[in-house]
């Protein structure tokens, strides 16, 4: 008699088939719907108040035309792929539309690095889309960083567990958490990273919020003189 052996599922294989089945496909429709949201709200807000110069204004119009037409081509795309079943199309929509998503954020920063003598606002209300497009960057990331784990085999990272126990399944919150410590410690979280990919993805986002962190340095100076 022959002993079967089942291979035991990782974290991110546990993740990746909760995203993939029931209600975490309407939750994965969700994520998307809600970072191209906030993103359209950022950009309006910026045009309508005026916060950026003629050039940067047409450089974020144009990137915000083709990540709108971007966005309802590649969602229709994923929403197929999420409830056909089919894992190799929904990867290659999903990994389209972070990718359009990241090109969102740094146009953003860049904008934002454009506005610096636009500024005609004090106080904090003129750090208002510092603050947003941080948040942007938090979540795009965090959202990246999930894409990276459930589709790296044997996950991008090692999630911690207490001694005795298997690794639990994790959750939204857990890559927030990295998104968040990358964001503003720059340091390593309590997660190690396996993936050389999500090493140069934070490698990037790092790079993003030093120019942030400059750009928020800079307002506050000059709203103090």
């Amino acid at each position: 008699m022959q002993d079967s052996f089942q291979p035991t599922q990782g974290p991110a294989d546990l993740l990746r088939e909760r995203l993939t089945h029931g209600r975490g496909r309407l939750m994965v429709i969700a994520a998307t719907t809600g970072v191209w949201m906030m993103d359209l709200l950022l950009v309006n807000h910026l045009k309508q108040h005026r916060l950026i110069g003629p050039g940067a204004n047409t450089l974020l119009h144009w990137v915000d035309t083709i990540s709108t037409l971007a966005f309802i081509i590649v969602t229709i795309g994923l929403t197929i792929s999420l409830f056909r079943g089919h894992k190799v199309g929904l990867f290659r929509w999903a990994l389209a539309y972070l990718l359009f998503s990241i090109i969102q954020v740094i146009a953003n920063v860049l904008s934002m690095v454009a506005s610096t003598r636009f500024q005609h606002v004090s106080g904090l209300a003129g750090l208002w889309d510092v603050a947003a497009v941080y948040m942007e960057s938090v979540l795009v990331f965090m959202f990246v960083y999930i894409f990276l784990d459930v589709s790296t085999p044997g996950g991008a990272f090692v999630w911690p567990s207490r001694a005795g126990e298997d690794p639990p399944e994790p959750h939204i919150i857990d890559y927030l958490y990295i998104s968040l410590n990358v964001n503003s410690t720059y340091g390593p979280t309590s997660e190690a990273v396996m993936s050389r990919r999500a090493k140069m993805v934070m490698s990037l986002q790092v790079l993003l919020a030093i120019v942030m962190l400059t750009v928020l340095i800079s307002r506050t100076v000059s709203a103090s003189n």
